[in-house]
């Protein structure tokens, strides 16, 4: 399934400038230095033959159906890619056929042949030149160490934040990877007593998939720590506009141990080990966090008391994501609309809604810390919002099944405190379709953002390919199961 090919330029463009910048400087053997040459020579050929290969094929397969007297395209422009490649094929036949001719005119013909692939062959070559000669480091936004800020910087700013540090020294900088929408920064410090000696800085972006800010995690996050019995590291404090780091908010917070679980979708990685414990833990956790009284997020800018779930509020959600993807450029999907209308005619499944809780928002691996057989964190709270825990259940769906079966998962649910209505299949099936084509839309505005050059980087670039992909796999299979148990 191929992408147009002004879009796959883009993407090896992108390629390019990855190899060059982030993994070229930290190969250190020769043959892995060269290996990555050899890369860099194939994307460059690949850039040329998506970007160039129509005008290519309409100039030189022109010359060459002249001179063969063949009608490949019936009009001169229109020659495709394809006849240009058969035309060569037939020229090639051509020049071996006239190669040794004792006739002037079939050996001049062979040589004016010879001359119009000649004359290709330099043309590519002039192409091929101008692609090696772009500048890979033109609006790369990253620091020599990776990061939007720098050590001296954050450490002034610290100076500043800690009174009774005057000596905090910021020691090291290093991006956690992954982030799509926030910088996670891993922030080593010396001289301080106020903070540990290390800390997680969540920052904004200039240009995110999400118009959230990382500051409005603060609220949300410190009353689901003080409430406790949810995994989520101590936040420390925010900043918003107005301070030394740049544009944007951030967040200080702790660093917990354990390493990422796994990728948004579960198929590309999930836990191997461990994975009943692993499912326990995080059926009781959301028990948890769904039983966290309203009230303490107070502070916090979510909208507590004028949440609700009608079918006017539904209907509107389901309408503005539609709308976006219409508004997105990219590939089309008849199941965006068949979507659409399969929630239009069940909206009845979940309204009124049973109860309405915290969500953390955009649940799953990519969002979780393990150690072992320990769920240490959840993190990454700028989705959260107030709504039915079936929504949330319905979020959850593809991690309990690639870690034990999903009754074995809702029943955890309900013995760690959850309500056994948040588990009703029909609520959880509208969720999940509901969710995908959310997602679906979230992955087509990388790819809007990446097609358009508003953000170009590879993760945007990933989101518009790989993720859009399957984000359109999972919007049809979750509208297959929901009507797998409508029959």
């Amino acid at each position: 399934m191929r992408q147009p090919s002004e879009d796959r330029a883009l993407y090896y463009r992108q390629l390019r400038r990855t190899v060059q910048n982030v993994f070229l400087p930290e190969l250190t053997s020769a043959q892995a230095i060269d290996a990555a040459g050899l890369v860099d020579r194939i994307l460059a050929e690949f850039i040329v033959e998506e970007e160039s290969a129509p005008a290519l094929s309409a100039e030189f397969g022109g010359a060459f159906e002249e001179l063969l007297q063949v009608d490949a395209g019936g009009v001169y422009p229109d020659i495709s890619p394809a006849q240009f490649h058969e035309l060569r094929e037939q020229a090639a036949a051509a020049i071996a056929r006239t190669a040794g001719s004792a006739d002037p005119t079939e050996r001049e013909l062979g040589r004016r042949l010879v001359e119009v692939e000649r004359d290709f062959l330099e043309r590519v070559d002039e192409l091929r030149c101008s692609v090696f000669a772009d500048d890979l480091h033109a609006g790369d936004e990253s620091s020599s160490d990776g990061c939007s800020i720098t050590r001296d910087l954050l450490t002034e700013y610290l100076r500043g934040r800690l009174v009774h540090s005057p000596g905090v020294t910021v020691e090291g900088l290093s991006v956690v990877p992954g982030g799509r929408s926030k910088e996670t920064i891993l922030v080593s410090l010396s001289g301080t007593g106020e903070l540990p000696d290390e800390v997680i800085l969540r920052k904004d972006r200039p240009v995110a998939l999400l118009q959230t800010q990382a500051a409005d995690e603060f609220a949300v996050i410190k009353a689901v720590h003080d409430f406790g019995g949810v995994p989520v590291p101590e936040p420390y404090f925010a900043e918003r506009e107005g301070h030394s780091l740049g544009e944007g908010t951030f967040l200080v917070m702790e660093r917990v141990r354990g390493a990422k679980a796994g990728e948004f979708f579960p198929d590309l990685r999930a836990p191997a080990d461990h994975q009943l414990d692993i499912g326990q833990q995080l059926a009781a956790s959301l028990a948890r966090l769904h039983s966290l009284p309203l009230d303490r997020l107070s502070r916090s800018n979510l909208d507590v008391h004028g949440a609700a779930v009608t079918e006017d509020s539904v209907i509107a959600m389901v309408e503005a994501i539609v709308g976006r993807i219409g508004e997105l450029t990219g590939p089309s999907c008849g199941a965006v609309y068949a979507a659409r209308q399969w929630l239009h005619e069940h909206v009845s499944d979940v309204v009124p809604a049973s109860r309405l809780c915290l969500l953390q928002g955009d649940f799953g691996f990519h969002n979780m810390l393990v150690d072992g057989a320990h769920v240490t964190a959840l993190v990454d709270w700028e989705g959260a919002a107030i709504g039915p825990p079936a929504r949330e259940l319905a979020a959850a769906w593809g991690v309990a099944n690639a870690l034990m079966p999903w009754p074995a998962f809702a029943q955890a649910y309900v013995h760690a405190g959850g309500q056994t209505e948040d588990t009703d299949p029909r609520a959880i099936g509208y969720y999940r379709v509901l969710l995908a084509l959310g997602g679906y839309m979230t992955s087509r505005m990388g790819g809007h953002l990446f097609r358009t050059g508003t953000k170009r980087d590879l993760l945007t670039a990933h989101s518009g390919l790989d993720s859009h992909f399957r984000c359109a796999r999972n919007l049809a299979r979750a509208l297959s199961d929901a009507d797998s148990w409508e029959r």
